[in-house]
């Protein structure tokens, strides 16, 4: 009886927690601006400690960006992706020694942008709230139309080993397909 409402308790607490794959993206989009702003402080702040943690930070959030893309892929999308995240992270280990924040600012620059077309697309198709509010209600009828015709459908991510044969489609935003 005991153990029935403990294992109960568990799994409302499990379902609370999850988070939507779409929203993980976005939150992993967020959190890199943020290390590479905090980088380029480093470098400006003279602080070796803080300039290299923040670039290791962002370049491990890069590198779950780059592997959330699905191999099996090959879309223009998804071939652009792969290219630019990986001229992101070889670039990016390079500002360590030559503590050029233009480098920074241009990884900056492009991860922004594909924040914005993340909200645009993914997360307004599926209905993820942005910043408080759903992310359908806060844009215009011409973002609404395009992520409409982008229809992702998106697979939770669970720690279980999935069931294959019933398995959920990946992600498919605009041709390029995730996996999360």
């Amino acid at each position: 009886m005991v153990g029935q409402k403990v294992l109960d308790a568990y799994r409302t607490t499990e379902k609370q927690a999850e988070i939507q794959p779409v929203k993980l993206i976005h939150m992993l989009y967020e959190r890199v601006l943020v290390h590479l702003e905090l980088a380029e402080e480093g470098i400006r702040e003279q602080t070796p400690k803080k300039r290299g943690e923040n670039l290791g930070k962002a370049i491990a959030i890069i590198t779950e960006l780059q592997a959330s893309i699905k191999s099996e892929d090959h879309s223009e999308a998804a071939r652009f992706l792969r290219g630019l995240y990986g001229a992101i992270l070889t670039e990016l280990p390079r500002v360590s020694v030559s503590q050029d924040v233009k480098v920074l600012r241009q990884a900056r620059s492009y991860l922004e942008r594909l924040k914005q077309i993340w909200e645009e697309t993914a997360m307004r198709e599926s209905g993820v709230e942005l910043n408080g509010v759903n992310a359908v209600e806060a844009g215009s009828d011409e973002v609404a139309a395009k992520a409409a015709a982008a229809r992702p459908v998106v697979a939770p991510r669970t720690n279980k080993r999935p069931d294959y044969d019933n398995c959920q489609p990946q992600m498919a935003v605009g041709g390029l397909s995730v996996s999360i």
